[in-house]
């Protein structure tokens, strides 16, 4: 009776969206083993992940390239995003959310597919196997492009359904389990406890946006390495994700990216992922796209291993990201690799208000004051500390 009630409720939440549901492709660009339905629209492949490792000292010059010639991207009306309900807990302590998901996933995919999302996420913490879904193109989103971002134990915990050509029957979806339903729940109930022990060790309650999205960022750069035998092996599509990062304390700029945006949601940060192409070589990146107090910023975690502490690639504008190797505005791609099959909007990030801490490396945070305290060279060369007002992030 239960399981009939929690159907009802997801078919009549998403009885509103189903109907401005756009076409979308069914293969998912973090694993694009599964094929596309014969129904639904072709995608193009997601490139590997090319990027080059961090760098550990400042990199060597190199020559100037010629600029390519590229289409300016046409920007699009988007609704106004609804801020995230930042957990206030009232033991001080954070707490695992099993539902979470970026405003800009919802802007750029639709409501309905979040809602999807949703009672998916719902039937496997109660041990179902089915969940209200509208049609396949949603299915398919659904399932290829929002675990690994917003859940990402569940990758290695279900897959497509058996009758791949026709997932969705009557509003209803299916999945199959690649552990036992119980073995899913154990393992959820403790990528939940890893979680919750991440954002207590490296968050205060009462941290601002900006403080949560600083110390998670120095977390990273102090606890997680680089893993450069992934980075030289050819099929590592097969394994990536940002569940590694968590578990293993390892990985690359995918990686990297969609882990620290995924603790950001968790600790109530709208963010998600930027992808890019490097100017002078054509390789690939991708790295966090934050919004606080409403405007967008890129933050870099991989780069930020390379070189702990180091603020030049924390809240930055498209400015500084395309100064910092050389990444092409015009370039760049938010959340998934297939904007040609979605309305893809001009994401800017056009606020340098952090621009004095970029020449700076990270010192310590001042929460009592709103005062962060960084280290910038001297004339001679000699680290001194200075001092930046937060306060009004």
């Amino acid at each position: 009776m239960r399981k009939t009630i929690a159907l009802m409720l997801c078919l009549a939440l998403l009885a509103s969206f189903a109907a401005g549901c756009t076409a979308a492709p069914s293969v998912s660009p973090e694993a694009a083993e599964t094929p596309a339905p014969t129904e639904a629209p072709a995608a193009t492949e997601a490139p590997a992940v090319t990027e080059d490792p961090p760098a550990t000292e400042e990199p060597a010059a190199t020559p100037e390239p010629t600029p390519l010639e590229t289409p300016e991207p046409t920007p699009l009306e988007t609704p106004e995003p609804t801020p995230l309900e930042t957990p206030e807990p009232e033991d001080g302590l954070y707490h695992f959310r099993p539902k979470v998901c970026s405003s800009y996933m919802t802007e750029l995919f639709g409501e309905g597919r979040t809602e999807t999302w949703f009672c998916l996420v719902d039937a496997v913490l109660a041990g179902e196997d089915t969940f209200a879904c509208p049609d396949a193109d949603t299915y398919y989103w659904v399932m290829g492009q929002y675990p690994d971002k917003c859940l990402p134990v569940l990758k290695d915990l279900i897959d497509y359904c058996v009758d791949r050509d026709h997932p969705v029957k009557d509003g209803v979806a299916s999945f199959v389990y690649l552990v036992p339903p119980e073995e899913a729940a154990a393992r959820i109930e403790g990528f939940g406890v890893l979680v919750e022990g991440i954002l207590n060790e490296a968050l205060e309650p009462d941290y601002s946006d900006f403080e949560k999205a600083l110390a998670l960022y120095i977390y990273f750069s102090h606890h997680y390495k680089y893993d450069y035998e992934a980075y030289h092996d050819e099929n590592n599509q097969e394994y990536l994700s940002s569940y590694r990062v968590l578990s293993l304390g390892k990985g690359i700029c995918q990686e990297f990216s969609t882990a620290y945006s995924y603790m950001l949601l968790q600790a109530g940060v709208d963010a998600d992922t930027m992808s890019g192409t490097r100017s002078y070589d054509g390789a690939a990146h991708q790295w966090s796209y934050v919004r606080l107090q409403g405007k967008s910023y890129h933050i870099d975690p991989t780069y930020g291993i390379g070189r702990p502490d180091v603020l030049a690639y924390f809240l930055m504008d498209d400015d500084q990201r395309e100064a910092e190797d050389r990444y092409d505005r015009a370039d760049f791609v938010l959340c998934s690799n297939y904007a040609q099959d979605h309305p893809h909007p001009d994401c800017p990030a056009d606020d340098d208000s952090f621009r004095e801490i970029w020449r700076g490396s990270f010192l310590e945070l001042d929460h009592e004051n709103r005062v962060l305290i960084y280290s910038v060279p001297n004339d001679d060369g000699e680290p001194t500390p200075a001092r930046f007002d937060y306060s009004l992030w």
